[in-house]
């Protein structure tokens, strides 16, 4: 499969569960999500005046922790290749400039942007690095770039339970409630095939950012990073 048909896949698959997605989200997180997301939008670090790019921003929610720090005088863009997500996104999150877009490709000029955040939504670039590098090209020098990520389950007994939940207790609950059981199996392959967290930092490095910090939360299932655009 092309990278071209497997990001029009991907993109289909968000427009047929962006109504629930919120709600999916909050149950399998055991509602930990917007913690998540606030924890998030105060690394962004954001001043009044700022310009915050949220992307595959979905429905908005980190979009909307982050337009608080920007305001008076700044603003949010929350940018998604979903049409549907940014739909409900519009309805939902007042104040935001939402717009349909590929972060490969982003239709802003360079150096322009204070802070660039995503969650949960790197894993499902079809080419990592290249997204990485457009992010770094939007940001202003002394920018930040915030990455909110699931990690892969690392090897051992400690994190047996995780494995065993992703792989086998949410696609099953999905389908009991008769979510999209296709969608979670493809949220448990791409978890468990994402970089870990040291490995993403030294890709971070690599594509040219630095001063690169790694927080972990709930016990370890959730990584956030944080790194600058040099001045």
């Amino acid at each position: 499969m092309t990278e071209r048909a497997r990001a029009e896949r991907i993109r289909e698959m968000f427009d047929r569960i962006a109504t629930g997605y919120d709600r999916q989200n909050t149950l399998f997180s055991l509602d930990r999500d917007r913690a998540w997301r606030r924890r998030a939008a105060r690394l962004a670090d954001l001043r009044p005046g700022s310009v915050a790019l949220d992307l595959c921003t979905g429905t908005g929610k980190l979009a909307a922790e982050l337009l608080p720090y920007a305001r008076p005088g700044g603003r949010v863009i929350g940018l998604d290749f979903s049409p549907r997500m940014l739909e409900l996104a519009r309805r939902q999150v007042p104040g935001v400039e939402f717009q349909l877009g590929d972060v490969m490709t982003l239709p802003l000029a360079d150096r322009s942007i204070d802070a660039v955040t995503i969650a949960f939504g790197l894993r499902n670039l079809v080419d990592r690095e290249g997204g990485l590098r457009e992010m770094f090209r939007v940001l202003k020098p002394g920018g930040r770039l915030v990455i909110l990520e699931f990690r892969p389950p690392p090897g051992g007994p400690l994190f047996l339970l995780y494995r065993v939940y992703l792989a086998g207790v949410m696609p099953r609950v999905a389908a009991w409630f008769g979510m999209d059981q296709r969608a979670y199996r493809y949220l448990a392959d791409t978890v468990q095939d994402f970089p870990s967290p040291i490995e993403l930092a030294r890709l971070l490095e690599q594509v040219g950012f630095s001063d690169v910090q790694v927080e972990r939360m709930t016990a370890g299932i959730v990584a956030l990073h944080r790194a600058l655009r040099p001045n």
